[in-house]
C-alpha cells in the first residue's frame, strides 16, 4: 500500500509505485486498485472477497451495453451468481423512485446479507448502488467500478452516497464505506469529450482550493484528445491526494473536508435548474467562477485570482458563462435548499458558500469554512457569470 499522507505544498510529486492505494479517512479505509487493462483480469480483487453469494451490478443503459455483459460473464465464470440491473441515464433518474425499483428487483433476485452491490459507471450509478448497499438488510457490501473520469478521481473516493429530491441535489443520502474501488483507465477510451471535461473541472477545483502547486502542470496539459496514461495517472493521483489531504481527519466531510464542495453549492443549483443541459463538472466550473466573483466582491480574491479560475477552466474546454433559458432567481431558489443548510445558524437572506481567501486557502469565519453571504452579493456575483 502507498503512504499518501499529505506532503509539503511547496512541491507536488506523483508517487505511484504500484497500482494500489490505501484510502484512509479517519478510522475508515478501503483499497483502491488502479489499472489500464482491456481484459477482464482487472476484476481479480473481487474474487478475493469471502462468502459472497450474489453480485448485483447496477449500471445505466450506456454502460450496460458497453461493459456489463463482459464483467457479468467474468464474475459468473468464477462460480458466482451475478445479475445486472440497468437504469435510465441522466441525473433526473437519480431519485427515490429509481432507488425503490432497484431495491425491489434486488430482493426479487433473493439477495442476502452475504451479497455484494457493484456500482458500475459514473456518479449516478455509484451513488444509487451505494444507497442500495446501505439499505438492504441495514447494510451489505459495496464495490465501486467507476467508468467516468469524474467517478474515478473524485466521486468514489468518498463515503457519501446520495440521491436527489425535487427540492435539490443530493438531499437524501447516507454514508457507506466500500469494500474496494477497482478503477480501469481503459474505460476512458469510450468516454465522450464532455465527460473528460467534467472530470477535469474537479481537478481544477482541487488545484485552486487544495493543491495550488499542481496549477503549473494543468497549464501545460495537452489537448484532451491526446491525454496519455501517464497524464491520467497523474490526475487520478492528484484527486486522491487532494481528498486525503482534507479528509484524513474528517471522513464525513463536515469540517475541513467541506472545501471539496468548492463551486458545488452554486454548481448544483445551475445543474438542477438547467435540468440536465449541462453536466456536473461543467456546472461546478461555473459555480467556481461565481464563487470567485463573490469572493472578489467581498474584498478577498484579486482580479488576477478570478482570472486564474477562468484561465484554467478555459484550458480544459469548460464553459465560462451561464447560458440557456435561465434566470438568476432560478438559481437562487435552488440555493436556498442546498444540502449544506444547518452547518451554520440560519441567516434570513443569506446563502452559505465555500469561498477562497486566496488561491489554495479557503476563507474561514469563526472556525468554519462556510461563509454566510448576503443574497444581493450572491446575485451580483452570478450576474457577472451570465452571458450578456
Amino acid at each position: 500500500m502507498l503512504n499518501l499522507l499529505p506532503k509539503s505544498k511547496e512541491k507536488y510529486t506523483m508517487d505511484i509505485t504500484n497500482n494500489e492505494y490505501e484510502i484512509r479517512f479517519g478510522a475508515y479505509s478501503f483499497p483502491y486498485f488502479l489499472c489500464n487493462d482491456a481484459s477482464t483480469e482487472f476484476l481479480e480483487p473481487l474474487f478475493q472477497m469471502v462468502d459472497v453469494d450474489i453480485f448485483i451490478i447496477v449500471c445505466d443503459q450506456t454502460i450496460g451495453a458497453l461493459y456489463a455483459p463482459q464483467i457479468a460473464a467474468a464474475i459468473r465464470k468464477n462460480n458466482y451468481q451475478c445479475f445486472v440491473l440497468t437504469i435510465k441515464s441522466g441525473e433526473s433518474n437519480k431519485n427515490l423512485k429509481t432507488l425503490e425499483e432497484l431495491l425491489e428487483k434486488a430482493l426479487e433476485l433473493k439477495v442476502t446479507r452475504s451479497s455484494c452491490i457493484i456500482g458500475l459507471g459514473g456518479g449516478l450509478c455509484g451513488n444509487i448502488a451505494g444507497l442500495m448497499s446501505v439499505l438492504l438488510f441495514r447494510g451489505i457490501r459495496l464495490v465501486h467500478i467507476p467508468t467516468s473520469l469524474m467517478a474515478i478521481l473524485d466521486s468514489v473516493i468518498s463515503l457519501k452516497q446520495a440521491i436527489n429530491s425535487v427540492h435539490g441535489k443530493n438531499l437524501i443520502g447516507a454514508y457507506q464505506v466500500p469494500v474496494m474501488v477497482i478503477a480501469n483507465i481503459n474505460f476512458l477510451k469510450t468516454l465522450p469529450r464532455a465527460e473528460i471535461v467534467s472530470g477535469l473541472c474537479e481537478i481544477v477545483k482541487n488545484a485552486l482550493a487544495i493543491v495550488p502547486e499542481t496549477i503549473d502542470y494543468l497549464m501545460q496539459l495537452g489537448e484532451l484528445g491526446s491525454l496519455t496514461e501517464l497524464n491520467y495517472n497523474y490526475l487520478i493521483d492528484l484527486g486522491i491526494k487532494a481528498k486525503l489531504t482534507v479528509m484524513q481527519n474528517d471522513p464525513f466531510e463536515k469540517n475541513e473536508g467541506l472545501v471539496l464542495e468548492y463551486g458545488h453549492t452554486i454548481g448544483h443549483a445551475i445543474e438542477l435548474a438547467l435540468n440536465g443541459q449541462i453536466n456536473h463538472g461543467q456546472a461546478v466550473g461555473l459555480g467556481m467562477i461565481s464563487a470567485a466573483q463573490i469572493a472578489s466582491l467581498l474584498g478577498f480574491l484579486t482580479e488576477a485570482e478570478v482570472d486564474l479560475h477562468e484561465t484554467l477552466l478555459k484550458k480544459i474546454g469548460a464553459p465560462l458563462r451561464i447560458t440557456g433559458h435561465l434566470a438568476i432567481e432560478d438559481i437562487m431558489s435552488v440555493l436556498r435548499f442546498d444540502n449544506k443548510r444547518g452547518y451554520l445558524k440560519h441567516d434570513q437572506g443569506k446563502i452559505h458558500l465555500i469561498l477562497l481567501e486566496k488561491i489554495g486557502k479557503p476563507l474561514a469565519v469563526n472556525g468554519s469554512i462556510l461563509t454566510a453571504v448576503p443574497e444581493n452579493v450572491v446575485c451580483e456575483g452570478l450576474q457577472r457569470v451570465f452571458r450578456e
